[in-house]
């Protein structure tokens, strides 16, 4: 994944993560800058792109659970793609080194592929006649434009748990209903080891500024990160995974 100097990686040839063309709020802006720089490390692993037969398993896996509901098993990518199950084995740990997918200790099992895991997190996306769990509220809010179809999040205020009901439209691109107008995303910048441990956990939704500034005041160590409406998470949503299924781009003869 070669980078780019405005911070995104080439995750196939001629498509690049995070689309920086899908923002258009310097909130979202800024956000994905402060997401990036926390993700130095991370970066470096991907300095150098997928092979073609990880990237393959990468966009099986997500086709699939999508498609099912639920994380393929290696016998179902392996029947999908033509590989071996042990060779999609071993590429499902590559992808995990990425932090792309995540296994279940000691086995071969899938039980994350963001935006999805099979562990409860609040965070549910209608998908396909599938109640799917979301890592976080952006990788929620960013399944429609990874799939190019529009959805429902269901979700609670960190603060008072008060049910937040999202529904996009335009692919995602644009927000059609959202039961809570003052509604917001916190984008928490921390990273280590993996998303779905560090940062995911507090990228929450929150009914109201105050409610947010609740939370944020009640934490024993004030959290690094930036507050967006939903437009703004939204287009961060848009950026980090519309993405991650496109096609490459034709070669140039």
């Amino acid at each position: 994944m070669n980078l780019t100097p405005e911070r995104a990686a080439e995750i196939r040839p001629g498509v690049l993560r995070p689309d920086w063309s899908a923002v258009t709020t310097s909130a979202a802006r800024e956000t994905l800058r402060g997401r990036m720089a926390a993700r130095s490390g991370l970066l470096d692993k991907w300095s150098h792109a997928l092979e073609a037969s990880e990237d393959i398993v990468w966009r099986t896996v997500l086709h699939l659970y999508a498609a099912k509901g639920r994380p393929p098993t290696i016998n179902g990518i392996a029947a999908t793609t033509g590989m071996g199950a042990s060779r999609v084995a071993a590429l499902l740990r590559e992808l995990q080194l990425r932090d792309l997918v995540g296994l279940e200790a000691g086995s071969d099992a899938i039980w994350l592929a963001y935006p999805f895991t099979e562990r409860a997190t609040g965070h549910r996306v209608e998908l396909n006649g599938h109640s799917l769990n979301a890592l976080c509220a952006i990788d929620a809010l960013g399944v429609a434009a990874m799939y190019g179809t529009d959805v429902m999040v269901t979700s609670q205020c960190r603060s008072c748990g008060e049910t937040i009901r999202v529904m996009t439209a335009d692919a995602g691109r644009t927000l059609q209903s959202v039961s809570h107008p003052r509604a917001g995303v916190w984008y928490d910048f921390a990273y280590a080891d993996s998303a779905a441990s560090s940062c995911c956990p507090a990228i929450a939704f929150f009914c109201s500024d105050a409610h947010l500034q609740r939370w944020l005041d009640s934490q024993a160590i004030r959290p690094m990160g930036a507050r967006l409406n939903l437009d703004e998470a939204l287009e961060v949503g848009h950026a980090i995974f519309g993405p991650v299924l496109r096609e490459p781009a034709p070669a140039v003869a």
